[in-house]
């Protein structure tokens, strides 16, 4: 038996590198090749140069050692590859300096520490260029030619300008000696070319280290609160003696903290779960649930312990599969195929048409991952970890971005696997159908376990086709024949839309309902201007939209990509634009039902209700003339629900044209006097 207990003193990281820095070289190291390349073959991007370290001193004073060593090798490799030894030679040299400057930081030293380091690092640089030139001779010869040349010009043609303003002038000198004096320089620095490198490259590396340093305080005062830790994380990897085995799993007394809080986010949780069973997870937002799921997949408690059989064994054969809310940040494969085996390891046979056909897409094997839409994607994703015959699979919100009938099928799916597999699933939902689909229910309630309460979740209804209340109204936004393909005439055109004709009136409330994959994003983007239609047109007030961008504003899926401050008010005032103030920061949360001290809050301290209704506070402060929300409701509790729709049923009473489209029906009703539906991209129904 394995039990995860209580040490909440910090352990130093050792070992082979961890999937979040593995990540994070990957994607800084790789700015740290462009800023090198762009600076060698664009002849006025020299500066762009100097900011090449500062990446990799990210990676050294955020990670350890061990990651800025992997980060010199595979950009240095990879820049030799794609643009020759110069340029490698340069990005090792800012790996270097990326690396002090990092190292220096993540230690807690001052400007006065770098630059003690600077005077022993600046010299070591510069003394690596000399001793490959030392060795490369055809490589010297012709750097040194290049350079007398280059020298040599320069004094020719300083003297053919002094000439030149001589005689404009009418005065007579004798200009042979500047020439002479810049071919001298040049025949110095071929004879003692060492020197002259050694000094110029110490000057230029020292240089390089203050301004590293300098900018990599800014960044790091930006990115402090920025937590670089991987919460699903097991704690080791197994050794050869450990299996990965679940199950069966008792939780006793289990508490967790995050790193840097002081908030306990789960308390005294008591639990088990045996094999072949279907169980739900159902809260509040914030409640604790998905804190919960990262401790059923391995993550060490802080309090109290979890005692099993073996490891929890994430993503291993036989372990515990996780499946999140989001399926496209699961999909690492162009093709469905290849998707469903990713990360697999050698020789693990799996038959990839027969679990297709499982999770109901079958035939699709050969299909491009990019043209599923969200329901198969979120399919794709269970059969993925399916292939790696999971004890325990935890699936996290998995239907919230799926239409009903996807909805439907995913949870018929997922409360079969415990009979025909032998598989304990547990859901994480939101939704009293799902949860009454389960042998149990686990409800959460501020990180305890409570009696569950079904009357808390919000029933499924259906909200029918509403007879259109405004059809006197004055036309606002006109729909033309709307018709979009992308990627036209290639192998992988995709027609999202056909001939769509709509009439947007002012003041109504629309609601665009329709399956995944039937055009709606698509179509909600048009509206917005932000792409043009292959065909057909989109008018407000009767002109082109495209020449109106900003006058119809565009809530996203996921509101936290939405945000791209830090603080709720220079979020609020950032989208506002530059006549709102203090004043227009409090209205508009006072019309979002958010209280006014939360503009110094984080936006990362907020939660999913809060974040939705901070992103309707910036687009109102930017006075649009039409809001289109892409699934608004996506995710949200009850309660955080109820609280959406009471603000969007205030704005349109304010005023405000509304455009919803959404999978979720509860309620719109409040919100919406007319729905239209799309079906694989033709408007169906009308009213």
């Amino acid at each position: 038996m394995t039990k995860q207990a209580l040490d909440t003193r910090a352990r130093p990281i050792s070992g082979p590198l961890r999937p979040l820095e593995i990540a994070i070289v990957a994607i800084l190291s790789g700015l740290t090749v462009v800023a090198v390349v762009v600076a060698s073959v664009i002849p006025m991007a020299q500066a762009a140069g100097l900011l090449a370290p500062v990446p990799v001193a990210m990676i050294a004073a955020r990670t350890r050692p061990r990651a800025v060593v992997a980060a010199g090798v595979t950009t240095t490799a990879v820049t030799f590859a794609v643009a020759g030894l110069g340029s490698a030679l340069s990005v090792l040299a800012s790996v270097v300096i990326g690396g002090v400057v990092g190292e220096v930081k993540r230690r807690g030293g001052g400007l006065v520490t770098l630059l003690l380091v600077s005077l022993l690092v600046a010299p070591a640089l510069a003394s690596v260029s000399v001793l490959v030139l030392w060795i490369l001779v055809p490589l010297r010869n012709l750097v040194l030619q290049i350079l007398h040349n280059m020298i040599d010009g320069i004094g020719k043609a300083v003297v053919t300008a002094a000439e030149s303003l001589s005689r404009v002038t009418g005065e007579r000198r004798d200009l042979s000696g500047i020439g002479d004096w810049f071919g001298g320089a040049a025949d110095n620095i071929v004879d003692y070319w060492w020197i002259w490198l050694l000094g110029s490259g110490a000057l230029g590396s020292f240089i390089s280290l203050v301004v590293a340093w300098w900018i990599l305080g800014g960044v790091i005062g930006r990115l402090a609160h920025i937590k670089m830790q991987d919460t699903l994380e097991n704690s080791r990897d197994l050794t050869v003696e450990e299996i990965a085995a679940p199950l069966p799993l008792r939780m006793v007394g289990v508490g967790y903290r995050y790193p840097g809080t002081s908030a306990e986010v789960l308390t005294g949780i008591d639990l088990t779960l045996t094999r072949g069973e279907f169980v739900a997870v159902v809260g509040a937002n914030g409640s604790g649930k998905s804190t919960l799921s990262k401790i059923l997949a391995g993550t060490p408690p802080t309090v109290g312990v979890v005692d099993r059989p073996g490891d929890s064994g994430l993503g291993k054969r036989g372990g515990t599969a996780l499946v999140l809310q989001r399926p496209e940040s699961q999909m690492l494969g162009s093709r469905v195929a290849d998707d469903l085996v990713w990360g697999l390891p050698p020789g693990q046979d799996v038959d990839v048409e027969a679990l297709l056909a499982e999770v109901g897409l079958a035939g699709l094997g050969d299909r491009e991952t990019s043209d599923l839409s969200g329901g198969q994607q979120q399919r794709l994703a269970v059969a993925a970890a399916l292939a790696r015959d999971p004890q325990l699979l935890i699936a996290d919100e998995v239907t919230s971005m799926v239409d009903p009938q996807g909805r439907l099928e995913l949870v018929q799916i997922l409360a079969s696997l415990p009979a025909r597999r032998g598989i304990t699933v547990v859901l994480i939902t939101h939704r009293d159908s799902e949860a009454r689909a389960a042998d149990r229910v686990i409800h959460l309630e501020a990180g305890r376990v409570v009696a569950h309460r079904p009357e808390w979740m919000a029933p499924e209804a259906h909200l029918p086709l509403l007879p259109d209340s405004a059809i006197a109204a004055e036309p606002l936004l006109d729909i033309r024949d709307v018709s979009h393909t992308y990627l036209a005439g290639s192998p992988w055109e995709v027609t999202a839309l056909h001939h769509v004709d709509l009439q947007v009136n002012r003041g109504d409330g629309m609601l665009i309902v329709g399956g995944n994959g039937s055009g709606k994003t698509t179509l909600a983007w048009i509206v917005a201007g932000l792409i043009a239609p292959t065909s057909g047109e989109v008018l407000l007030n009767g002109e082109p939209m495209t020449g109106q961008i900003g006058r119809i504003g565009l809530g996203f899926q996921h509101a936290r990509l939405q945000l791209q401050k830090t603080t709720v008010s220079d979020e609020i005032m950032a989208v506002g634009g530059e006549s709102v103030g203090t004043a227009e920061v409090a209205r508009v949360l006072d019309l979002v039902a958010l209280p006014r001290e939360i503009a110094a809050r984080r936006v990362d301290s907020l939660s999913g209700g809060q974040m939705r209704r901070v992103v309707l506070a910036s687009l109102v402060a930017s006075k649009p003339e039409v809001l289109v929300l892409d699934e608004p409701l996506a995710g949200l509790d009850p309660a955080a629900r109820e609280e959406v729709l009471d603000v969007l049923a205030g704005l349109r009473r304010g005023g405000i044209t509304i455009i919803i489209i959404s999978h979720d029906l509860e309620a719109l009703d409040r919100v919406c006097n007319r729905r239209v539906e799309l079906t694989g991209g033709v408007l169906e129904a009308r009213r």
